[in-house]
C-alpha cells in the first residue's frame, strides 16, 4: 500500500509540475481513490515544498513549473558563463566528458568548443548540435526524446550508460533547497543523471546559486556522492549553509578582467 501511495504521489507530482496544476476530482477520477485521500496527497506534496493549495485542488509553487530549454539559457545567463568556464577548467587533456541536458551544461559545451583532443559524450540533442563542429570526439546517447530539455531518456539510456567510463561529469538541477542533494523535476532524467553519475571518476552539479532557493521531486545524489558543487550568483552562502559541508563548494567568478575563481 505505501509504494502504491508514493507511486501516485509521484506521478500527481509530476503533471503538477509539467501543467502547473490538479484538481482533486480529477485526480480521484483518475487514481480511482476518494477526494479525501487526494486531499492528503497534496498536503503532502506541500509539505514537500511542491505545491501550494488552491480551491479544488493545487498548483504548482512558483518557480517550480519547467520552461522549455530556450527559456531557460536566457534565466542568469551570466551566472552560467561564468560556472561554464570554471568547469572547463577542471577537465585535463584528452579526457572523456560526460555532460547531461540543461541550459548550464549548453553554455559548458560552448566552452568546450575552444578545446582538442576530448570525448563528449552526452543524452542531449540541444549539445550535439552545439558541439557538432568541435575538434573533439562527440558521442550522442540514445533515448526517448523528451519534448521539454530535448533530452534523450529512458531505459535505453541507462544501459548504454552502464557500460562507460567517464573521467568527469557535469550534471544540472532544478534545485536543492530542504534537500540532502540536487534534484529534477523529471523522474526520467533524474535516472539518467544518476547513471552518469556512476559512470564518471568525478561528477560535479553545475547550477547557478537560485537553485539554492527552488527544489523539485526527484533527488538523483547525495551530496556526499559528489565531488562538487560549481555555482555562482548572490545566493552562493545560501548554497553553501544547505551543503554542510558534505562536498565542496566551487564559487565561479564573474567573467571579468583579473576575476578570481575562489
Amino acid at each position: 500500500m505505501a509504494n502504491l501511495t508514493a507511486e501516485r504521489r509521484n506521478r500527481m507530482a509530476q503533471i503538477l509540475l509539467s501543467e502547473g496544476s490538479i484538481k482533486v476530482g480529477e485526480m480521484a477520477e483518475r487514481f480511482a481513490v476518494s477526494t479525501e485521500t487526494i486531499r492528503k496527497d497534496i498536503i503532502h506534496l506541500e509539505e514537500k515544498g511542491l505545491a501550494e493549495k488552491s480551491f479544488g485542488g493545487a498548483i504548482a509553487k512558483v518557480g517550480l513549473v519547467e520552461k522549455p530549454l530556450n527559456e531557460r539559457a536566457l534565466v542568469h545567463a551570466e551566472e552560467k558563463a561564468a560556472i561554464a568556464a570554471y568547469a572547463a577548467g577542471l577537465i585535463h587533456e584528452r579526457a572523456t566528458v560526460l555532460l547531461d541536458a540543461g541550459s548550464t551544461t549548453n553554455a559548458i559545451a560552448k566552452q568546450l568548443l575552444l578545446c582538442t583532443g576530448l570525448t563528449i559524450i552526452t543524452n542531449s540533442l540541444e549539445l550535439a548540435s552545439i558541439l557538432s563542429d568541435a575538434k573533439s570526439e562527440v558521442f550522442l546517447i540514445g533515448g526517448h526524446i523528451r519534448r521539454s530539455s530535448h533530452a534523450l531518456v529512458g531505459g535505453w539510456s541507462a544501459e548504454r550508460l552502464q557500460r562507460l567510463h567517464a573521467d568527469i561529469a557535469f550534471l544540472g538541477s532544478d534545485g536543492f533547497a530542504q534537500q540532502s542533494g540536487p534534484t529534477s523535476v523529471s523522474y526520467d532524467e533524474a535516472s539518467v543523471k544518476s547513471a552518469m553519475l556512476r559512470a564518471a571518476a568525478k561528477t560535479y552539479v553545475v547550477a547557478d546559486s537560485s537553485k539554492a532557493l527552488t527544489t523539485a521531486q526527484f533527488a538523483y545524489a547525495e551530496w556526499q556522492d559528489i565531488s562538487g558543487l560549481i555555482t555562482s550568483g548572490s545566493h552562493a552562502q545560501e548554497a553553501k549553509r544547505l551543503l554542510k559541508e558534505q562536498t565542496r563548494l566551487l564559487i565561479a567568478a564573474p567573467l571579468s578582467p583579473g576575476a578570481a575563481k575562489d
